[in-house]
């Protein structure tokens, strides 16, 4: 699917992670990489076709920089990335009502690909499209429909489940299988930062 041709798309950062593995004062989000926050090398990697971008994150003061909305967890406690899904999906449904889904995107992925939204986009409509590497299902990396996220909050309530993978079992979804990159650690255009081991194996392959 050519860019041109994307449904009205908005996307989310999901930047509520705790990042203890990073061990230092920074959350991971901000954590530079090669002169740049991690999260400033994924909004980088959107293309202009998806708006509006969000940030979902419990600390909106630190992320107030990169100029766009910052939202908070709707749902008390350390929810997870399905919270940070349900708040874009409430303030798109009042802020954003022509829009008809919501890409996810964690914020420690700095090597996304290029054409990673019209891949997820070229699935068959109406359906939760998730990407993969190797056989490896990245949940947190989908486009979901809008219409598929009705209730999410009743089923936090009702069930106390805040699992992603939960919600796509009871969803379905189509599995969209992405290529080696090159340029990224062991080809893995999803390799996400976690510890200060894998920080330097990506700032040695920006390197390059």
């Amino acid at each position: 699917m050519s860019v041109s041709r994307l449904p009205p798309i908005a996307a989310v950062i999901l930047a509520g992670g705790r990042g203890s593995r990073m061990g230092g004062a920074l959350p991971k989000p901000l954590v530079p990489l090669a002169g740049q926050p991690l999260i400033a090398r994924v909004l980088a990697r959107l293309g202009p076709s998806l708006r509006p971008v969000l940030i979902s994150a419990n600390e909106p003061q630190l992320y107030a920089g990169f100029g766009h909305p910052v939202l908070p967890d709707a749902v008390e406690g350390f929810a997870g990335p399905l919270a940070g899904l349900d708040a874009a999906a409430a303030w798109l449904a009042e802020r954003a009502p022509g829009v008809e889904a919501v890409l996810t995107l964690p914020a420690d992925t700095p090597f996304l690909p290029a054409d990673l939204v019209p891949e997820l986009c070229a699935g068959p409509p109406g359906r939760v499209c998730v990407a993969s590497f190797e056989g490896h299902l990245q949940p947190t990396i989908a486009v979901w429909p809008l219409a598929k996220l009705r209730g999410l909050r009743a089923l936090f309530r009702q069930t106390g489940n805040r699992s992603i993978r939960t919600l796509l079992e009871r969803t379905g979804f189509e599995t969209v299988t992405f290529p080696p990159d090159p340029a990224a650690p062991g080809g893995d255009p999803f390799f996400n930062v976690n510890t200060p081991e894998e920080l330097e194996v990506a700032a040695a392959c920006l390197s390059k």
